[in-house]
């Protein structure tokens, strides 16, 4: 079970190298923290000049039912701006142009998070329970804070995928996963975004699988990752483990010679579960609560749903 208040990530299954790749994690350089390693220092420099003696730094939550995660002219419902708006309802904030100084991660439409992080300017210091009070029944939560003077140094991230398990061979996936662990050309399995100009070499640090009849829980870590990866690499790792296709296709995708497009997996299977940084958060037990009894109430719906369709596909073999 993962703790994402104390997200320590350890593994003693992984081999030395692996385990030098995660102790080697911070670099002294600004552009460490960055979400996209070919970010010029410069634009780093700017987020530094925009902190003030109230910057915040706020742990968040949502689970995907929104217009996608950052900031867009055409799309209100995106996570950023439902707390942007809701800070400045409760009066910790005064509108001004981006008000979200730094992301941990960007997601896709339908893409949930559990620890997913932005920071921005305050007027004061926020009430959790203040702030959940205007975000409820939004799909999104901010579950901590921590003021801060500096950026936070981001030592990985932690991405789940909830894959239906339809008859993937288990050894078949771990082979797959063993062959896209490590530094490689993604070029294959990323969206491309023609306005930056992007090094398509990134590292996964280690891929873990766990198998029940329902599904498999797929977890991936790393420190930076391309537009669209995860969810194509569990693209490959399904097709691989039905059989459609083979071990050396894996080989082909990762040659820096070699284009083929994969298609991406769904987002709903897709859960950030963690930006780890050196923060030391702030957590309200009332917000965390209140968060654990929707996410409760979401499960026995969703339940009840998988069960009447279960029940309607029986029904039709009889």
């Amino acid at each position: 079970m993962v703790d994402i208040f104390n997200d320590n990530y350890n593994n003693s299954n992984n081999n030395s190298n692996t385990k030098n790749n995660f102790n080697n994690f911070n670099n002294k350089n600004i552009s460490s923290n960055n979400d996209n390693t070919d970010e010029p220092k410069q634009h780093w420099a700017n987020i530094v000049k925009r902190m003030t003696d109230n910057t915040y730094i706020l742990k968040i939550a949502y689970n995907g039912n929104n217009e996608g995660f950052q900031s867009h002219p055409e799309k209100k419902n995106n996570v950023c701006d439902i707390i942007v708006r809701a800070l400045i309802n409760c009066g910790y904030m005064e509108y001004y142009e981006k008000p979200v100084l730094l992301r941990g991660g960007r997601t896709d439409d339908g893409v949930l998070a559990l620890g997913n992080f932005i920071i921005v300017n305050l007027i004061k210091e926020p009430i959790l329970s203040h702030i959940y009070s205007k975000l409820k029944n939004k799909g999104v939560w901010v579950l901590g804070y921590a003021k801060i003077n500096n950026l936070p140094k981001i030592e990985y991230r932690h991405y789940r995928y909830i894959l239906p398990n339809e008859g993937q061979n288990l050894n078949l996936m771990k082979m797959c996963a063993e062959k896209l662990t490590g530094e490689h050309s993604f070029h294959n399995l990323s969206k491309r975004d023609n306005t930056k100009n992007k090094s398509m070499i990134r590292k996964i640090y280690n891929i873990e699988i766990e198998e029940n009849p329902f599904f498999f829980t797929i977890d991936i870590y790393g420190k930076n990752f391309l537009w669209n990866m995860v969810r194509r690499i569990i693209t490959v790792m399904s097709k691989v483990s039905l059989g459609e296709k083979s071990l050396n296709w894996v080989d082909n995708l990762l040659n820096p010679n070699y284009n083929e497009g994969v298609a991406p997996a769904p987002p709903n299977g897709l859960i950030l579960v963690n930006v780890k940084t050196n923060i030391q958060y702030k957590y309200s037990d009332y917000v965390i609560r209140q968060f654990k009894n929707e996410l409760k109430e979401e499960y026995r719906k969703n339940i009840t749903n998988s069960g009447v369709s279960l029940n309607m596909i029986n029904l039709l073999k009889k």
